[in-house]
């Protein structure tokens, strides 16, 4: 569009909207029909009740108010049906104080209005081979046309001229036709109002109906949005599929972390994301009489992600449009974690109380021999040397096996105290230095920050001395190195604990901490159980992973920060 036509346009509006009142005082000068100002009130009480078209636009039927002004009365006529309305419109949107700008608005569309009853005027007084029903509503539509592609000129954006085109194929046949049937019937010379009432009734009723409709799609849009939302943001996975399996809807939830978007999924059949020893059990949910809306197990294989997931299916009818199936697909992973924790659990009460009665029983025989052991230590030395060094190291062991049995049964009613992560970290690591002079293993401390949690100091640098001693082992067979150091956030102490060794296949990842499971040769599986128990009764929780970059074995301990 021309620059300087786009600067003198809105100038030119102004003006021809300045002209309108005196069109109006002109008009009405030389005439006052009282019908004019039943037309001119019923124009104005038309702009409060506009038609609501679909999309959220509004139509004044009051456009054929100025049209049958402009036929029964001229042009001047129309004007002044055209300004009060227009004002009365202006005063239904105007909210607080009126400003410059409010007039300037004001201003532009009564110009406007009155560029479009140019057209609309000229085809009345030019079309007179026409039907006056079929003319008055061919007025209306050049009128509403040359108002709202003068709007788009005045934006400066021809694109706008869509919304016109939008707005008119959005307008209902009845928009048109019941109000010009009205005007043709009132313009007749001997108005026939057993005909014209009812028609105007019809009308109203057709206004209101028109509101009604207007606001039940608002309302449904909303829901619409608001489940749309609602599915979007779900961490299940959300399907909607026709009847032939065609996905029309995807919510891609939990599996959007694997790369899946709502794109890939939609335009697929559901049957290509079932695992193939599903597909006969999937076949007979996807029907009218299998989707009950119960959770069933079903494996899902998409683009080589596979989950287990509880797959619901639900039917929609919605009238005469065809059913749809909503699918809801929920992933399990977090269910079996849940569920594989709590046997863990169960199966570490149910050794820690074997483990007690075990413990208690062997523990007062062992405190004997090995009083026994130090008495007669120069009698060992004297019959044979090193012997004792050998005994007390089994003894040593037996009563590491008993104190880790003792640590497997119910926890004592120890009240728990402030403890520093680091000072412990430092005690492990005077436990273990032995050990680690023997294999030939570094040992690296790194940021030790004081750490304080609530618990049981004697039980927390047992779990650090299991876990260095497992690491200081695990390196030994690759001569590597044994690096420890603790960090702290706002809710949590971390204890870290990395080893250079040949790292832990993922098979036995899975397997670690469950009861009596080791993977040494001369091991009882009652370190790590007794670590996982030791982390379970302070409210925290460990987790461990092979790493590529060196390869070795990461732990950590998350134990919660002491608030006092």
């Amino acid at each position: 569009m021309n620059h300087d036509f786009r600067r003198a346009y809105p100038y030119a509006l102004l003006a021809i909207g300045l002209t309108v009142p005196f069109c109006s005082a002109w008009g009405l000068y030389g005439q006052t029909h009282s019908l004019l100002w039943i037309l001119i009130a019923v124009a104005c009480g038309l702009e409060f009740f506009p038609l609501q078209l679909p999309g959220g636009r509004q139509w004044s039927t009051s456009v054929f108010c100025y049209v049958w002004a402009a036929d029964q009365f001229g042009f001047w006529a129309a004007s002044t049906t055209i300004l009060f309305s227009v004002i009365a419109a202006f005063l239904r949107s105007v909210d607080g104080k009126l400003t410059g700008a409010h007039l300037r608005r004001l201003l532009i569309s009564l110009g406007t209005h009155q560029l479009a009853l140019v057209p609309a005027y000229a085809t009345l007084r030019h079309a007179l081979f026409l039907p006056y029903l079929i003319r008055s509503a061919l007025a209306a539509v050049l009128f509403e046309l040359a108002r709202l592609t003068a709007l788009a000129c005045f934006h400066g954006s021809m694109r706008r001229l869509g919304a016109v085109f939008g707005a008119l194929r959005g307008l209902h046949p009845a928009a048109l036709i019941i109000p010009a049937s009205l005007a043709s019937l009132l313009s007749a010379h001997e108005a026939d109002w057993a005909v014209t009432l009812p028609t105007a009734a019809l009308f109203l009723s057709f206004l209101w109906l028109s509101r009604a409709h207007a606001r039940l799609a608002d309302e449904c849009e909303s829901a619409r949005q608001t489940y749309r939302v609602i599915a979007e943001n779900s961490a299940d996975l959300v399907l909607i599929a026709a009847p032939s399996g065609e996905i029309t809807f995807a919510s891609p939830g939990f599996l959007a972390s694997a790369g899946l978007s709502r794109e890939s999924l939609v335009g697929r059949s559901v049957f290509d994301l079932v695992a193939p020893e599903d597909f006969a059990r999937f076949d007979e949910l996807f029907t009218p009489a299998g989707a009950d809306g119960q959770e069933h197990d079903v494996a899902l294989e998409i683009d080589d992600v596979r989950v287990n997931v509880a797959l619901r299916l639900t039917l929609i009818r919605s009238g005469t449009h065809s059913p749809s199936y909503i699918l809801q697909a929920r992933d399990l992973a977090p269910r079996l974690r849940r569920e594989a924790s709590r046997l863990r659990d169960e199966r570490l009460e149910a050794v820690g109380q074997l483990a007690a009665s075990i413990a208690h029983e062997f523990r007062n025989p062992l405190t004997t021999v090995m009083g026994f052991v130090q008495l007669f230590r120069s009698q060992f030395d004297e019959l044979a040397p090193g012997a004792y060094e050998a005994i007390w190291g089994e003894l040593e062991r037996m009563k590491d096996v008993t104190d880790s049995l003792m640590v497997l049964a119910r926890p004592e009613a120890v009240k728990p105290i402030p403890c520093d992560l680091a000072e412990m970290a430092r005690a492990a690591i005077g436990a273990c230095e032995p050990l680690a002079l023997e294999r030939g293993v570094p040992v690296d401390l790194g940021p030790l920050p004081p750490a304080q949690v609530l618990g049981h100091p004697g039980q927390l640098r047992q779990m650090m001395v299991h876990l260095l001693r497992n690491a200081i082992e695990a390196a030994a067979e690759t001569r590597g190195r044994v690096v420890l150091w603790v960090t702290s956030t706002e809710a949590e102490a971390i204890v870290h604990i990395q080893d250079t060794g040949p790292g832990i296949p993922d098979s036995v990842l899975e397997h670690l901490g469950e009861p009596l499971y080791h993977t040494k040769e001369k091991g009882t599986g009652l370190g790590l159980m007794v670590v996982h128990r030791i982390v379970q009764q302070h409210g925290g929780q460990i987790h461990i992973r092979r790493t590529e970059a060196p390869i070795g074995t990461a732990v950590e301990v998350r134990l919660p920060i002491s608030r006092r």
